[in-house]
């Protein structure tokens, strides 16, 4: 089966080719300022966050430039246990990918998987991603313990991120998860965009999940064709969120950019192109 992984860098890596030779570069420069000497890259509040130094190690590889891999490595290696469940796991997937861990076994994560180290869809997602290839079979049981919440009713109340995970894990495990993909089409804006929750405003996260699930799972190659208009404004919303400071916020409301939405923004754009 497909490496999960591979499949959100290549689609961030074509929203990357798409910027402007001079975009692309303010993008590098501004995501480089945000490595501090330990090696990690800054959070919302300045300082260095594996979070954060995740998705801004994520960002410079779709857009072909490098940082300190090593100081960021070290950096990560210390967070690889954390007790937060989604910084560790994003410090494993980085060691692994940079060579200097192993990937997650499958049989470790069918062990994760069974005893409930995952409790909801993104912790299976996250489970799912720090795999270098996900079987059939593994993928099939993270969607078997995860499918009895997203009935019509449920699917249309919860958050559209997870909503997004839990169709990725039903196309990964071969199920059309129409609910899902109800309840993802239901969240686009009316001016572009997607909203994270029923009458919210459309944000970055929701956008660039929502398009990649949709997309993965196929829809988006007719609906792009019936709904040109919609995809402009969702090009449109994207370019909006780019701001002042040479990173993507939130929203175009948003003060200030970080690492997080700019990776957002690069999928989301991947999606458009």
């Amino acid at each position: 089966m497909a490496n999960l992984f591979q499949m959100i860098e290549n689609t961030a890596a074509r929203g990357a080719a798409g910027l402007l030779p001079e975009a692309r570069e303010s993008v590098v420069s501004a995501l480089r300022t945000l490595q501090g000497p330990d090696g990690g890259f800054a959070g919302l509040d300045g300082r260095s966050d594996p979070y954060f130094s995740f998705y801004a190690w994520l960002s410079l590889r779709a857009l072909g430039a490098t940082c300190d891999s090593d100081r960021l490595c070290a950096y990560m290696a210390a967070h690889r246990r954390d007790a937060n469940k989604v910084d560790a796991r994003c410090a494993q997937l980085l060691l692994a990918v940079e060579g200097r861990d192993a990937h997650v076994s499958w049989l470790a994560l069918a062990v994760a998987l069974l005893r409930g180290d995952s409790r909801e869809v993104y912790g299976a997602f996250l489970l799912l991603l720090v795999s270098a290839h996900v079987p059939s079979w593994l993928a099939r049981l993270a969607w078997r313990r995860q499918h009895r919440f997203f009935s019509a009713d449920a699917a249309a109340r919860l958050p559209t991120p997870r909503l997004a995970a839990g169709l990725l894990l039903a196309s990964l495990a071969g199920q059309s998860g129409a609910c899902i993909r109800a309840a993802l089409e239901a969240r686009r804006y009316v001016a572009g965009g997607f909203v994270s929750v029923p009458g919210a405003s459309p944000d970055l996260l929701a956008t660039a999940v929502a398009r990649f699930a949709l997309w993965h799972g196929g829809l988006f190659h007719e609906y792009q064709g019936r709904e040109v208009q919609a995809n402009k404004e969702d090009l449109m919303f994207i370019e909006a969120s780019w701001l002042e400071d040479g990173l993507f916020g939130m929203s175009p409301a948003a003060g200030r950019g970080d690492a997080e939405h700019t990776f957002y923004a690069l999928l989301s754009l991947g999606t458009c192109r």
